[in-house]
C-alpha cells in the first residue's frame, strides 16, 4: 500500500433530498427539466449520508423527463454512475456511462464540455474497476485534449474541470501494470506537445499549469485516510500551491481530487511542510497556485 507524488509522470508532462416540483411548475415544464436540474445539484451536494436519497430521487427524475435537453440527462445518467461506482457495481456504472455518453452524440463535440468530461470520468473509473487500465488511460488522455484550455470562470479563477481532468490523466496512469506502464508512458510523451499547447495561458507566467516537482516528498506523504483504506479505495488530489522565495508552500489549495473529501484535506496538511522545485520560480508571478499532483495507490 502506498501513496505517493509521481515524479516520473510530473516530468511527463447541495444537500438532503431533491424537492418535488410543485404541481404548477411541473405543469409550466412539462420536460421535467426543473426538478431534474434540482435532483443534479441535489446529488453534487450531497453528503455521504444523503447520496442513497439524492440517488434515488435522481433516478426518478431522470425517467420523468424524458424529453429534457441531452446534455441535462447526460449529466444525471453520469452522476447514477458515479453512485454505482461508490456502491462497487463497476458493470453498471459503465454501462449507465456509455448511456450518458450516447446522449451527447447528437451534440457539437464543443457542446457540454464539462459534462463530456464528467462522463469520461466515471467512465474511466468502471474501466480502472474492471482493469481495463490502458483504455482508461487513452479515455482520460483523449478527454482531456477534447476539452482543450482552461475555460473562463465567472465564479472562481481555476477552471476544476481542467485540473480534474489533469488529475485523472495520473490516476489512470499510476494505474498501470507491467508492460502497461511503457506504453502509457510512451502515449504520454507522443502528446506532450498537445498538453503544452491547452496548458498555456495568458499572463505574466507562461509556466503557470507546469507542475512542481516536491524535493521532500518521501518525508512529507499525507496520511492514508482510514475509510477509503479499509474500502481499497485508490485516489488523488490536485493541488495548487502558493510558494515563498525558497520554494516552501504558504498556501496549498486542493482544486480536483477522487475519490473522497480525505484525500484533500490530507493532502493540504501534508503540503503546508513541503519544498517545491519547478520552472520559472525564480519570477514572484510564477510562485502563485501552481499545480502538484499526489496520487495515492492503495
Amino acid at each position: 500500500m502506498t501513496h505517493l507524488i509521481s515524479k516520473k509522470a510530473l516530468g511527463l508532462v447541495a444537500m438532503g433530498l431533491a424537492a418535488w416540483v410543485p404541481l404548477a411548475s411541473a405543469q409550466a415544464d412539462p420536460a421535467g427539466q426543473g426538478r431534474l436540474v434540482t435532483a443534479i445539484q441535489t446529488y453534487q451536494g450531497a453528503t455521504n449520508e444523503g447520496r442513497a436519497m439524492a440517488a434515488i430521487e435522481l433516478r426518478r427524475a431522470l425517467a420523468a423527463g424524458k424529453s429534457a435537453p441531452a446534455a441535462t440527462r447526460a449529466e444525471a445518467t453520469f452522476l447514477l454512475s458515479d453512485y454505482a461506482m461508490r456502491e462497487r457495481k463497476k458493470d453498471l456504472a459503465l454501462k449507465q456511462a456509455e448511456e450518458g455518453l450516447k446522449l451527447l452524440g447528437g451534440l457539437q463535440a464543443g457542446e457540454a464540455a464539462a459534462v463530456r468530461a464528467l462522463g469520461a470520468r466515471v467512465k474511466a473509473q468502471a474501466l480502472l474497476a474492471k482493469q481495463e487500465r490502458l483504455a482508461a488511460l487513452k479515455l482520460m488522455v483523449d478527454a482531456r485534449l477534447a476539452y482543450g484550455a482552461q475555460k473562463p470562470q465567472a465564479n472562481a479563477k481555476w477552471d476544476k474541470v481542467w485540473d480534474e481532468l489533469f488529475l485523472w490523466v495520473y490516476i489512470a496512469y499510476a494505474e498501470l501494470r507491467g508492460s502497461e506502464k511503457k506504453e502509457g508512458t510512451d502515449l504520454l510523451n507522443a502528446r506532450q506537445a498537445e498538453f503544452d499547447l491547452i496548458g498555456k495561458m495568458e499572463g505574466s507566467c507562461e509556466n503557470q499549469n507546469d507542475p512542481l516537482i516536491i524535493v521532500n516528498r518521501e518525508s512529507n506523504l499525507p496520511a492514508y485516510p482510514i475509510a477509503p483504506m479499509f474500502e481499497g479505495q485508490a485516489g488523488g488530489v490536485f493541488l495548487r500551491l502558493s510558494l515563498n522565495p525558497e520554494g516552501g508552500v504558504t498556501q496549498a489549495t486542493a482544486t480536483a481530487f477522487s475519490t473522497s473529501e480525505d484525500f484533500a484535506i490530507l493532502a493540504e496538511r501534508a503540503a503546508a511542510n513541503w519544498v517545491a522545485t519547478g520552472k520559472g520560480l525564480e519570477q514572484p508571478a510564477c510562485r502563485a497556485e501552481r499545480p502538484a499532483l499526489v496520487v495515492f495507490k492503495y
